[in-house]
């Protein structure tokens, strides 16, 4: 479910928590709210940033190695040898 986050559309006139502005997980197929569920004044519901993953190259073995990884490389015979 993900987390969406609210604020009072006029922070003077509401609660201590949407002035300050909140967070609730709520399903994507329910309706933003316009309403704070505490003082029912009305609130806006804030753009937030999103990540997404980062597309790159993979490791090279050399890059690995400095990161720290072992890296195996597996034989004919089915054992591993470290390179």
């Amino acid at each position: 479910m993900p987390t969406y986050s609210y604020i009072a559309d006029n922070p003077e006139d509401g609660c201590l928590s949407c002035r300050k502005g909140f967070d609730l997980r709520r399903p994507i197929n329910r309706p933003a709210l316009t309403h704070c569920p505490l003082c029912k004044k009305p609130v806006r519901k804030l753009v937030s940033g999103f990540s997404t993953p980062k597309l790159t190259k993979p490791l090279s073995i050399s890059d690995a190695k400095s990161a720290g990884f072992t890296i195996l490389e597996k034989r004919c015979d089915g054992n591993y040898e470290k390179l």
